[in-house]
């Protein structure tokens, strides 16, 4: 190996970042790659300890990445498998405070909530005077009466009318909550989506954290008339497998999005998940016949 004396200096222009102590003031010419510098300036070569921070340090920020990415996916993924949670307005008749009522959600193909209130609500008057709203949902059992062990998830969000360029959202929540078609007949009803600000998850001890909507939010694959055909297919042509899926009884389809699919039973929603999100039609109809194969139910 060829030696040469050390003459690179730092930035600062005077301090050498080679390991003189080890190399005796001198460089193995093969040695670490130097750091980018600008036209004219000398190279610098990074030592051994400080390639070991670097190489460290990427390592860890992958690792936080890696995290994130799974803490947002649990986030909508519980968001994803309940039906229902408390919205919390801004109280007309007391001013200033919150005001709670439970209520039915779906989200659309962004994965934004969607609700369907009646005007004469008193919900739905607070809204229409302040947009701001919270959304809490709650894990369904989590395999624990203790309510505090449980995950659940806090959108907070501005709500907005959705007008008559809502209809893909309306027929998806009227897919969810089948009865809620009847409802316009009596009262004044109307869609509204939630405009997400942030998201706020706990998902257990020492795991909460806010999520960003950007980062909560999934594009559904799917169009409205690509996803009908999937669940009408699904419906009418594999009945039995959706029984098998769910452990027998009447079964429909409502729902399907890149990470799993939505069976309604009499019982409620149930949630599938699919093992990788999938990206088109030909991912759905492999992911569906891997689950169909399955003899035990993937449920989460």
């Amino acid at each position: 190996m060829r030696w040469e004396a050390c003459r690179h200096l730092s930035a600062a222009g005077s301090t050498c970042l080679c390991n003189s102590a080890r190399y005796g003031g001198q460089y193995f010419a093969e040695d670490p790659p130097m750091i980018g510098t600008e036209a004219g300036s000398r190279p610098v070569f990074l030592d051994e300890p400080v390639r070991f921070v670097i190489a460290e340090t990427q390592v860890a920020l992958a690792f936080v990445r890696s995290m994130t990415i799974q803490e947002n996916r649990a986030a909508r993924g519980l968001f994803l498998q309940e039906s229902f949670g408390v919205l919390s307005t801004i109280s007309l008749d007391m001013p200033g405070y919150p005001f709670g009522s439970v209520t039915p959600y779906c989200v659309d193909n962004q994965c934004r909530p969607i609700i369907y209130i009646s005007h004469i609500a008193q919900h739905t008057r607070n809204i229409l005077a302040d947009s701001r709203v919270s959304l809490t949902v709650v894990e369904g059992s989590g395999g624990s009466n203790d309510v505090q062990a449980r995950s659940r998830v806090t959108c907070v969000a501005n709500v907005r009318p959705i007008g008559d360029d809502g209809a893909d959202a309306r027929e998806r929540y009227f897919r969810y909550f089948p009865s809620a078609r009847q409802y316009d007949q009596t009262h004044a009803f109307a869609v509204f989506r939630l405009e997400l600000v942030r998201v706020r998850f706990i998902g257990g001890f020492g795991r909460i954290y806010w999520i960003e909507p950007g980062e909560f939010m999934t594009t559904n694959p799917f169009s409205e008339a690509q996803e009908s055909r999937i669940i009408q297919n699904m419906n009418n042509d594999h009945s039995n497998a959706l029984r098998q899926y769910c452990g027998g009884g009447p079964t429909e389809m409502a729902g399907i999005d890149a990470e799993g699919f939505d069976v309604l039973k009499s019982s409620g929603k149930v949630r599938l998940t699919f093992d990788t999100p999938i990206r088109n039609i030909e991912d759905a109809r492999q992911a569906l016949s891997a689950i169909a194969k399955c003899k035990t139910s993937p449920l989460t």
